[in-house]
């Protein structure tokens, strides 16, 4: 009995871990005149909560493309995240994935703090944005 009991507590205290680092995402996709649609997957329930993305824009430097967007603590008090964009051509493939990295962001309750990227080369059209518990 005492080991069930064990192997249940252990069970649960995994699947917290897990659903703190699960990441959720927002992901654009380019239509041929140009003109791009949101979309947003939430793996994460308790993290959809905590942080969004949110006043996403994208526009060109020279022949590269640039995203800006906003990422919105959702609660009133100060919190850490991380971010990561993803930049995908338009095979949906990943380009340059080691530059693809983690970055730490604080947001106070209610803040908006603007990220912004820029492709890696002309070839990408799209981006994801992945966002998880710190």
């Amino acid at each position: 009995m005492k080991t069930l009991l064990k192997l249940s507590l252990l069970g649960v205290l995994s699947a917290t871990v897990v659903g703190c680092t699960a990441p959720n995402a927002l992901s654009t996709k380019t239509a041929a005149d140009g003109t791009y649609s949101v979309k947003t997957v939430g793996n994460n329930p308790w993290l959809n909560t905590k942080v969004s993305a949110e006043r996403i824009s994208m526009a060109y430097a020279g022949d590269l493309k640039k995203v800006s967007l906003g990422i919105k603590g959702d609660w009133f008090v100060t919190k850490e995240f991380l971010y990561k964009i993803v930049w995908v051509d338009a095979n949906n493939m990943e380009i340059s994935p080691e530059s693809s990295i983690w970055k730490p962001i604080q947001l106070a309750g209610r803040e908006t703090k603007t990220v912004q990227s820029v492709a890696p080369n002309p070839s990408a059209v799209d981006v994801i944005v992945y966002l998880k518990g710190n």
